[in-house]
């Protein structure tokens, strides 16, 4: 790969377009200074893709643009093309086929930059890719450009390890490590952002579930409901329909028995009206004495119910009797041994009183001579206590005191550290509060920002869907459409292939006119297909040349003219086998083809031949002149056939005549008047009734109808079916005719259909296009609205939290500063507690040992007293309090000896009362008994007449029954009939009415026609009273449901198809994740190696280089760790002839330049680049060093292309061409070349070389 052309327009100096030509060698760009020599080399630099304006000499991008001079307004634009031609050597992958790559680079004023490969738009990434690892990049080793050389050696390590780097081919690598760790920080930014989704999908995804499966429940007891119900009404249809039948058979047969005698039915009547009068009476009997049984039947009935209700009582009465009687004799049983109890607890208590009231006098005596003593000894102990009491307390208050005093400083210490730290936090807090309030609103702002950018994404998706859809729909129906139309051009382009393949073979015809045909077509110059195109063009409408044309051969006549569909039929009635007669060119023709007849045997045709008017039939007939059998029609004598050569009058007219046939009938110029003859004297008629009218008025005219009836010119009349063999031979090329039109049509519209359809597909392409990038912003922008609104939230919190903390911590500031001056009063008013509380505590003890002499003293004697009082005490309690249980004791038993008493009295009361009821209710009820039997006699008495009664209503009855049936034999045969001729009817109607209500419903309900499915269905086994409760109970659970959302299903698909989708999206992160970090390490594994390869390779070369260069001396590289970085670099230890090891920094300008040029020339003997720009490297050199300098670079010419910019004339000597910059004008760059290679040529053979003249390359 080398440099062969580089192309300026508006770059820099470079004002007009100025082309460059680079050859393979050396070559040199020289100029003064300022000229614009460097600004080359920014142009290779910036098409190359360099980005940093610092290092084209710029502040700004802008600053490569044209700036305009003293003549000259600014460019709009600067651009710059590179041509890189494939020399053989390294060249990139994806070009190697080419033979040249260009690189074109344009930057407009409003910095919009554009970039191409071989014209076509590329990105700056694929320029730059093009360079990568080649050492030949704006970045690499290859382009030294001024100022560089100084920057090799003041470099940092690690900065000056990119040269090495680029050597070592790793720069593609490392260019992918980084675009590998911006991926993965992305994916984790991704991944929080789908997680977020996910849980917020994930709840929808519960909901949406629950609803889905109530809607699925509710879908399938719908459908459940549906089939049961069509079902039913299936079977109910089907009755209908067998009951409406059944209904309107009955009716017929009813209908047809509508007669009966009158006379009978009025005599029957009568007598009917006379036995119902007498039966009448005799029901009024009857009906009276079945009201007096039934009312004295009740009566019984009420009365037996009385006396039952009273044996109830009576027998009631005596089991209480009873009951009262025993309880009676245990209450009294009970009452005499609580009695001898009391009596027993009487005396107890009384003895216990007595034994009481002793020990009671003893306590009293022998407790007023304790108490006298126990007196003095409280006094003085209570005084004692008092004292101690009180030197306690007074110790107990003095350590208080001073406790509390030591508590209160040391709290008042921590209380002023305290406030200085809460004073601190508020004013931390305050700080926070601000700064968490800013932040909410920023993020407020966004997020109604980006929601509103969400609507509108969303609106934009919902639109694109819309149109989706809608274009989707479209394609179906243009789909079908053009389906409908390949199906009917299909259908007629086979019947109108079938028709034609039918009309070419002759079929239809007579073997004889086939034949004839075929023969021709046989013999025709280009056979058969000639004759086709010959024969097609014989029909009407053909211009005046393929009439000429066809005019050469046989034609029938039905091929050569044009029938109106109505006429086809009356055209063959009239001509009947004349429509297979061959119009011959001549009669020579005409005999040629009677000849082939007969010798090949193929049957017998007629032939006409206008020239001449004659007719010739097969096998050699006569033919007759049409003059003379005109005059002999007129004579009188008849023709051969109907409609040849009449005896003419008039055309008929006038009622009855549609019109003449020939004047319907067309046929081409050069046939028509053959065609004319053949039909003259044909009339049609509407009908035979018509024809038969105008024979007479019209003699020698032949009338024809247009459905082929036939009264000829010799009175024949022939009618009937119209049917023929020869019928379908007009009608067949009429469709031939109409299908053709008919193919054009459905073919230009299945065109149309398919461009709409191509235009559809396009449009839905293009919108789904649309809909999916729309989708996956949305999507983007869902994410980024998720992650807002949880950092507006998180920032509310923060807020709140904040307003709160502060708020808090300012009433704790509050609070601790009253706390303090609390606290200083409280600690002064202590203090002066302390020194008064410790002198009452003084006299306190002094008193108090005073008082403990005089306590002794007084308690000498009252010990054993105390003892003594104590016995008497215990003994005298314990005999009270026996006393009191057996106290206690009595009176309860005599509470129950006065409880028993009074339920004795109420007992004895009880049982009289219910003895005397017994008694009484006996006797009433022996008196009931008696009256009850005296009424159960009058109610048989009542039953036997009544029995008796009705014996006689029944006879009266049966008499009746029998005129009745007498009556209806003849009554009812015409009445009921009558009657259920009208039920019938009008129960037809009411199964029909309810037939339509069912359907409507069934059609409404489901969009179902009841009578297309109800047979099918109706067939089913089945239970329709169980089908009837599952379908009730269906509808309850319908109803139990609820409101369903039916879109929940489709809801729930699409949005776990989307959770689907990303947790897809989340676990293909997480493996292109760990893929990332597995091509990270690779790459480092991979970088290291070729770095410490391509390291010690250039170390050696450089160690090698430097000497040659120095003209002696030593140097190497070292490695470095950087342990900030992690990263090693690369130091420069070099050694100049004559000198000790020293740091490079301190060698001279020209040590430096020979240093750095060691370490490329080492670095190019390692990986030669595909060229080198030395922009100015040898400036600091001496004439000896540029010698070394200038051999190095002839040396490295062979492996590389070499572009210098030099001031050096030593250097100018060894380039093959030279391009010279010149600013003519001021601000403007211009170029000159000369091809120093070709001087050097003219030189060595003895021509002179001192008039070089420059020509400008632009």
């Amino acid at each position: 790969m080398r440099i062969k052309k580089i192309e300026l327009i508006g770059f820099k100096s470079f004002k007009d377009r100025t082309v460059i030509q680079f050859d393979a060698g050396i070559t040199g760009i020289v100029g003064p200074n300022g000229c614009g020599k460097s600004n080359i080399v920014d142009a290779l630099i910036w098409v190359m893709g360099e980005m940093s304006a610092k290092d084209l000499r710029g502040a700004t991008m802008s600053d490569v643009i044209f700036a305009g001079a003293e003549n000259y307004a600014p460019a709009g634009l600067a651009e710059v093309t590179l041509t890189l031609e494939n020399d053989g050597g390294p060249f990139p992958a994806q070009y190697a086929r080419h033979s040249e790559i260009m690189l074109t680079r344009r930057l407009h004023r409003s910095g919009e930059s554009e970039y191409f490969i071989n014209k076509e738009p590329a990105r700056l990434r694929d320029i730059q890719e093009v360079f990568m690892d080649t050492g030949a990049g704006s970045k690499g080793f290859s382009i030294i450009a001024q100022g560089m050389i100084g920057k090799i050696i003041t470099a940092k390590p690690e900065d000056r390890r990119m040269l090495i780097e680029e050597a070592a081919g790793i720069t593609k690598f490392k260019a992918r490590k980084r675009e590998s760790q911006r991926k993965i920080q992305s994916t984790d930014q991704n991944l929080l952002r789908l997680a977020d989704i996910l849980g917020e999908l994930k709840r929808q995804l519960d909901s949406l579930e629950r609803q889905a499966q109530r809607a699925e429940r509710y879908r399938g007891l719908k459908q459940q409901i549906e089939e049961l119900d069509l079902w039913l009404s299936s079977r109910h249809f089907r009755d209908l329909k067998e009951a409406a039948d059944q209904a309107q058979r009955i009716f017929q047969e009813l209908q047809a028995l509508e007669t009966q005698s009158e006379a009978e039915v009025a005599s029957l009547t009568a007598e009917l009206e006379t036995l119902q009068l007498g039966l009448v009476e005799q029901e009024k009997r009857v009906n009276e004495l079945q009201s007096r049984q039934f009312d004295r039947q009740s009566a019984l009935q009420k009365q037996e119910l009385e006396m039952q209700s009273l044996k109830f009582e009576i027998e009631q009465a005596r089991r209480s009797e009873q009951m009262a009687g025993s309880l009676l004799q245990e209450q009294r049983a009970r009452r005499d041994l609580l009695t001898r109890d009391a009596q027993n607890l009487e005396a107890s208590v009384q003895r216990l009183a007595e034994e009481s009231s002793r020990l009671a006098a003893e306590v009293r005596i022998k407790n007023e001579e304790l108490e006298a003593v126990q007196a003095r000894i409280a006094e003085a102990d209570e005084e004692l206590t008092s004292q101690r009491r009180e030197l306690f307390a007074l110790g107990q208050t003095l350590s208080a005191i001073e406790g509390k005093l030591m508590g209160l400083q040391s709290q008042f210490s921590d209380l002023s550290e305290r406030e200085e730290n809460e004073k601190q936090i508020l004013q931390e807090l305050l700080e926070k509060k601000l700064a968490f309030s800013e932040r909410r609103t920023r993020l407020q702002n966004d997020f109604e920002r980006e929601r509103q950018l969400q609507q509108q994404y969303m609106s934009e998706e919902q639109s694109l869907e819309s149109d989706r859809k809608a274009l989707t729909l479209q394609m179906t129906e243009k789909r079908a459409e053009q389906d409908e139309f390949k199906d009917k051009l299909n259908e007629v382009t086979s019947r109108l292939y079938g028709l034609e393949n039918l009309q070419q073979n002759f079929e239809g015809f007579e073997a004889g006119v086939r034949n004839v045909m075929l023969w021709q077509k046989a013999a025709a110059p280009g056979g058969e297909a000639a004759q086709v195109g010959a024969y097609a063009t014989s029909g009407f409408g053909t211009s005046a040349d393929e009439g000429a044309d066809s005019a050469d051969s046989f034609q029938p006549v039905s091929e050569v003219v044009e029938v109106p569909a109505d006429y086809e039929i009356a055209m063959e009635a009239a001509l009947g086998s004349r429509l297979q007669l061959l119009l011959a060119p001549n009669e020579d023709r005409a005999l040629e083809a009677v000849d082939y007849l007969k010798s090949q045997n193929s049957g017998r045709s007629s032939f006409y031949c206008q020239v001449g008017a004659y007719a010739t039939s097969g096998f050699g007939t006569s033919a007759v002149s049409t003059d003379s059998a005109r005059a002999e029609s007129r004579s009188g004598k008849s023709a051969s056939s109907p409609g040849v050569f009449p005896s003419l009058g008039e055309a008929p007219s006038g009622p009855g005549v549609e019109c003449l046939l020939g004047d319907v009938v067309k046929a081409n110029e050069s046939r028509r008047q053959a065609i004319s003859f053949l039909l003259d004297g044909v009339a049609v008629v509407d009908s035979l009734r018509s024809a038969l009218q105008l024979r007479d008025a019209h003699p020698g005219w032949t009338f024809v109808t247009r459905d082929g009836d036939t009264l000829s010119a010799e009175g024949v009349l022939t009618g009937g079916s119209s049917a023929g063999a020869e019928s379908g031979v007009l009608r067949r090329r009429r469709e031939i005719k109409e299908l053709t039109q008919q193919k054009n049509e459905w073919a230009g519209k299945l065109a149309l259909v398919q461009t709409s359809l191509k235009k559809l597909e396009d449009q839905l392409k293009t919108v789904t296009q649309y809909c999916e990038v729309a989708q996956k912003r949305k999507m983007e922008q869902d994410i980024r609205v998720t992650e807002l609104r949880k950092d507006v939230e998180r920032a509310e919190v923060e807020s709140e939290n904040a307003v709160m903390a502060s708020q808090r911590q300012e009433r704790t500031v509050g609070q601790t500063g009253e706390q303090l001056n609390t606290l200083r009063s409280r600690i002064e008013e202590i203090e002066a507690n302390v020194l008064e509380t410790r002198r009452k505590k003084s006299l306190a003890e002094e008193k108090a040992r005073n008082l403990e002499v005089e306590l002794q003293t007084a308690k000498v004697g009252f010990d054993p007293l105390r003892i003594e009082v104590m016995d008497l005490q215990a003994r005298s309690a314990a005999r009270t309090q026996e006393n009191q249980g057996l106290h206690q004791q009595l009176l309860m038993v005599q509470k129950q000896l006065e409880e028993l008493d009074r339920q004795l009295g109420r007992m004895s009361e009880e049982s009289a009362k219910n003895s005397t009821f017994a008694s009484e209710n006996e006797v009433y009820l022996e008196q009931k008994k008696i009256d009850f039997e005296r009424g159960i006699q009058e109610v048989e008495d009542l039953k036997r007449r009544l029995a008796h009664s009705r014996d006689e209503y029944e006879q009266q009855s049966a008499l009746v029954h029998e005129n009745e049936r007498q009556n209806t034999a003849a009554l009812k045969e015409r009445n009921e009939r009558q009657h259920r001729m009208n039920e019938s009817q009008i129960k037809f109607e009411q199964m029909r009415m309810k037939e339509q209500y069912l359907i409507d419903q069934v059609r409404e309900k489901y969009i179902q026609n009841l009578p297309e499915i109800y047979l099918e269905r109706a067939e089913r086994e089945g239970d329709p009273a169980e089908a009837e409760k599952e379908l009730q109970e269906l509808r309850e659970k319908v109803a139990k449901i609820g409101e369903v959302n039916l879109s929940a299903i489709e809801e729930f698909d699409e949005t776990s198809k989307r959770h689907q989708f990303l947790k897809q999206q989340q676990d293909d992160l997480t493996e292109a994740k760990a893929q990332l970090h597995r091509v990270v390490d690779r790459i480092n594994r991979i970088c290291s190696k070729r770095f410490k390869e391509t390291f010690d390779l250039v170390n050696e070369r450089f160690t090698k280089v430097f000497p040659v260069l120095f003209g002696g001396g030593e140097a190497r590289l070292e490695m470095s760790e950087d342990p900030d970085k992690g990263e090693q670099g690369i130091e420069i230890i070099a050694r100049p002839p004559g000198k000790k090891m020293q740091n490079i920094s301190l060698l001279s300008g020209g040590e430096k330049a020979l240093t750095a040029v060691s370490l490329v020339f080492a670095i190019f003997l390692v990986k030669p680049s595909p060229y080198c720009l030395l922009d100015e490297v040898d400036a600091p050199l001496d004439d000896a060093n540029v010698y070394r300098f200038n051999d190095l670079v002839r040396e490295m010419s062979k492996r590389s292309q070499i572009i210098v910019v030099t001031h050096n004339k030593h250097t100018m000597e060894v380039a093959g061409k030279l391009y010279g910059v010149t600013m003519q004008e001021r601000g403007v760059s211009t170029m000159v070349s000369v091809n120093l290679s070709d001087l050097r040529n003219e030189s060595v053979g003895g021509k002179a070389a001192t008039d070089v003249r420059a020509v400008p390359t632009a």
